[in-house]
């Protein structure tokens, strides 16, 4: 539950994480894979600025559903290629995870999917798979000094733990301070260099220490990476409206010809 922090969410004492499920599961929209012998059906809410909780329902053969898992998502703003991918599924669990490797330099990535319910099944005919990723991070430390490049999984070091979960080191290209539409929590958004590749990070204000943020600075944190696969839902998401402080008659002036 201590992952929820990062995208701004905190459950109160007195509550579970199946409380949180109920509210996703009644505000969520809804979306389901089937499978021969069950219904995986998922309710995503679709918080704001791309932060998201996912439900998970299973429903067996006989029609019984059941709640099978609630987690935080954030919808990458970058999306990337993964080659020799592969696809994990815990059914009644209802977990789905990704194990591929960036399409550049070849490093291995595995996540945790959150639409698998909402994504088309020809995304997973093809050999390359086009996802957003995003490090929803535990903790984050802003370093004073210089430090080397890093991206390495926690199971490494400990079988037992998730191995969604990676630590990195890398260097801010950019970053944005968000807020929480429900929850009023600040967080940061982080695009990342990590040397070999790029990746998105987010991080609850409260849980990011050291120096002062800024672009260039050498970021270290703990992460649970989770992503998307890329579909029309995803861009629609980080979709913002139209610009009405714009005027249209300044873009057809760029259009005008110079004699």
């Amino acid at each position: 539950m201590e992952i929820f922090n990062a995208i701004g969410l905190q459950i109160p004492k007195g509550k579970t994480l199946s409380d949180l499920a109920e509210d996703a599961k009644s505000k969520g929209e809804a979306s389901l894979s089937t499978r021969p012998s069950c219904v995986i059906h998922g309710r995503c809410w679709r918080i704001g600025l791309g932060l998201e909780v996912w439900t998970i329902l299973y429903e067996s053969e006989t029609g019984e559903v059941f709640f099978a898992d609630c987690r935080p998502g954030f919808r990458a703003r970058y999306t990337q290629n993964l080659s020799d991918w592969s696809l994990f599924e815990t059914e009644a669990e209802g977990e789905a995870a990704v194990e591929g490797y960036t399409e550049n330099y070849g490093v291995k990535v595995f996540f945790q999917l959150q639409n698998l319910t909402e994504a088309a099944a020809g995304n997973f005919e093809r050999k390359k798979l086009t996802v957003g990723l995003c490090g929803l991070a535990y903790r984050a430390e802003v370093s004073e000094r210089e430090e080397k490049y890093d991206w390495r999984s926690s199971a490494a070091r400990d079988s037992k733990t998730d191995k969604a979960n990676w630590h990195l080191c890398g260097k801010v290209i950019e970053f944005n301070t968000l807020r929480n539409p429900f929850s009023g929590s600040d967080l940061y958004w982080i695009h990342l260099d990590l040397g070999d590749f790029e990746l998105e990070i987010l991080v609850n204000r409260h849980a990011l220490s050291g120096s002062d943020l800024c672009v260039g600075a050498t970021i270290k944190a703990e992460i649970w990476l989770q992503g998307h696969i890329a579909s029309r839902s995803t861009f629609y998401s980080n979709y913002e409206g139209v610009d009405w402080s714009a005027n249209p008659v300044d873009f057809w002036k760029q259009f005008k010809k110079q004699n």
